[in-house]
């Protein structure tokens, strides 16, 4: 993995790990998607919710969220479970790992090229969405500047929850369901 690649800690969220290589399908729906172009605007329909107690929303002005949103999924998941180790799943205070199997390290690369060069034209940070279940629980920003070819070969990411009880509850999620 390149240096340059070596972390990831946009918007309060992902920082790459390593891992086993693993797979399996226990657990409740995990997807990553570029935000921007595969998410609509947050209303009062669709597919993903956000809000309290998650303390920010994408799309939404005042943080944190008044209330619960929904948002719209307009195109297929970049990544879904398959691309991650669930075996491998852990929480360390209140961050969560999640490390990718060697199809799911193929997939980050590249949404994560696509997020990075979209933000590159539009000259704007673009975020990947991280969905458990139907919630979106984090938006990191990609950084073109940084990345302009995205993040390659990183072997997974992690979550930052707002406690160490948020954090043991994703892991719940995504080893159990």
């Amino acid at each position: 993995m390149c240096a340059r690649a070596s972390a990831l800690l946009l918007g309060g969220l992902l920082a790459l790990v390593g891992f086993a290589c693993g797979g399996g399908d226990r657990g409740e729906r995990f997807e990553l998607y570029h935000l921007e172009t595969a998410i609509g605007p947050p209303g009062a329909e669709g597919e993903l919710r956000c809000g309290p107690p998650r303390e920010a929303c994408p799309g939404i002005v005042v943080q944190p969220p008044p209330g619960e949103v929904r948002d719209r999924v307009l195109s297929a998941a970049a990544l879904e479970g398959d691309g991650i180790d669930r075996a491998s799943i852990v929480a360390a205070g209140d961050l969560v790992s999640i490390s990718f199997t060697a199809e799911g390290i193929e997939a980050f690369g590249r949404l994560t090229r696509e997020v990075a060069r979209h933000g590159g034209r539009d000259q704007a940070w673009h975020h990947v969405a991280v969905v458990v279940g139907d919630e979106i629980v984090a938006f990191p920003e990609i950084d073109f500047d940084q990345y302009p070819n995205g993040i390659p070969g990183a072997p997974g990411l992690q979550v930052a929850t707002a406690s160490t009880a948020a954090a043991d509850d994703l892991v719940e999620r995504l080893r159990d369901g």
